[in-house]
């Protein structure tokens, strides 16, 4: 773990993380991005926030992306919390390769977001710990994966033919084509978390954080009523086509309490399968589209004997008016309503 910060459950053995998503700060972002942050991190006081991919900055070197960067979290930086970071889709689409980008995030105070191993796919594969609050022994783990771009990618990548099609018209999912974690990250986790149960004699429980939704949380949103689905969904979801098998290896593992996405602009929806809780944290950013009663971030409560709990913090309902959207400002997207009090 970078530097000398360490993580570690409070005297009631709980451990708060706030997860925030989808900035899409281009060119230049809303100010009401930072009114924003600053209003859920006073409310829900977290001890860590885990920024959920599409920040889609677009400076052109490692120190601009800083500066730029560091304005934008200015309210974390300055609470002196630690926070890290996952890629989503668009980030591989303007400024900086994401090979770079990490680079500007771990010069900024409080970043525990790491490029991950260089010999598995994806950049920002990477777990931390979080330890007992009386001693040094790991109580939960913090699992970060990349869900890499699009699935056209894997035609050079996988050596394909130029006009393999991915989705085809009786699609599994909803017919996106969006990427996910490759299958040498899913043995990145097994055997991550194999070596943990090793060392620590027991399994260690941990919640995943990625940007693209696993196609295995379509049968929440489907099954709303088994899965004690819970939240909003207005819009499709750009869950991948072809399932990656990392559900899977979690199950088989059976450490995994939740897996939280980002991604996803107008979904909230939280609901378990198969043991496994998932939801989408809908986004924070006011540069793209969005519903401003829908805009907030994840709480997630981890508790030292093993459980979890989470639910949505939405910023009108801390902010009421003061939280919508200047409709004149805007770069680009969908169109979309603003839902009015």
């Amino acid at each position: 773990m970078p530097g000398n910060t360490v993580l570690r459950f409070d005297a009631n053995g709980r451990f708060r993380v706030l997860m925030v998503s989808d900035f899409h700060a281009g060119a230049q972002f809303n100010p009401m991005l930072k009114t924003g942050l600053e209003a859920l991190l006073e409310h829900v006081k977290p001890d860590f926030v885990m920024i959920g991919g599409d920040q889609c900055l677009t400076l052109d070197t490692v120190e601009e992306t800083r500066d730029y960067f560091a304005d934008i979290i200015d309210p974390i930086i300055k609470r002196g919390l630690p926070w890290g970071a996952v890629f989503g889709n668009h980030d591989r689409e303007c400024g900086l390769p994401v090979e770079e980008e990490i680079k500007a995030y771990t010069l900024l105070p409080g970043c525990l977001a790491e490029a991950g191993p260089e010999d598995i796919h994806g950049i920002g594969n990477y777990r931390i710990p979080v330890l007992a609050h009386g001693g040094d022994e790991p109580r939960f783990y913090l699992w970060a994966l990349d869900s890499n771009r699009y699935m056209k990618d894997y035609i050079p990548m996988f050596g394909l033919d130029k006009d393999t099609r991915f989705v085809l018209p009786d699609h599994f999912s909803d017919g996106s084509p969006d990427g996910q974690p490759l299958f040498d990250q899913i043995r990145w986790y097994y055997n991550g978390s194999e070596e943990i149960e090793r060392a620590c004699g027991r399994k260690v429980p941990g919640v995943m954080f990625m940007h693209t939704p696993l196609m295995e949380y379509l049968q929440i949103l489907r099954n709303p009523e088994e899965c004690g689905a819970i939240g909003s969904l207005r819009s499709h979801i750009g869950a991948a086509e072809i399932s990656s098998g990392l559900f899977m290896a979690a199950l088989e593992r059976g450490d995994i309490r939740g897996v939280f996405f980002g991604h996803e602009h107008l979904c909230d929806i939280q609901g378990q399968y198969a043991g496994i809780t998932m939801a989408c944290d809908a986004a924070l950013g006011f540069n793209m589209s969005g519903h401003d009663d829908l805009r907030g971030g994840r709480v997630i409560d981890l508790f030292e004997e093993g459980t979890m709990q989470t639910y949505m913090v939405h910023l009108m309902e801390l902010m009421g008016k003061a939280a919508m959207r200047d409709p004149d400002y805007f770069e680009g997207g969908c169109k979309y309503f603003i839902r009015k009090l």
